[in-house]
């Protein structure tokens, strides 16, 4: 589906991006998407392209070393490695101003 966005990954690696990535992202998007690896396995996710309105539309990243990450704005974010064999990224964005979004890739 077009709008689609989020649900669970499985498999060795693979690549995560906005909704109609490289196009502007929509407005009040919600998306949760579910990396997971096997039994044992870490997860390093490595972004390519991020794009966000700063402060307003967010990436979390959970499944890390301590508390969530949160990432805005236009700053690539350096590699995030998981501490278990999931990651979750939930990105939502709000009613205005739209940006390219991001594109990640993950790996097992």
């Amino acid at each position: 589906a077009d709008d689609a966005c989020g649900g669970t990954l499985r498999g060795q690696s693979g690549i995560i991006s906005s909704p109609h990535f490289p196009l502007e992202y929509g407005n009040n998007a919600d998306c949760t998407w579910t990396i997971l690896a096997e039994p044992g396995d870490t997860i390093a996710l490595v972004f390519m392209d991020f794009q966000l309105e700063d402060g307003y539309d967010v990436l979390e990243v959970a499944g890390t070393e301590g508390s969530s990450l949160w990432f805005t704005g236009m700053n690539l974010p350096a590699p995030v490695i998981s501490s278990k064999n999931w990651l979750r990224l939930h990105f939502t964005s709000d009613g205005n101003h739209r940006q390219k979004g991001f594109s990640a890739q993950y790996q097992g």
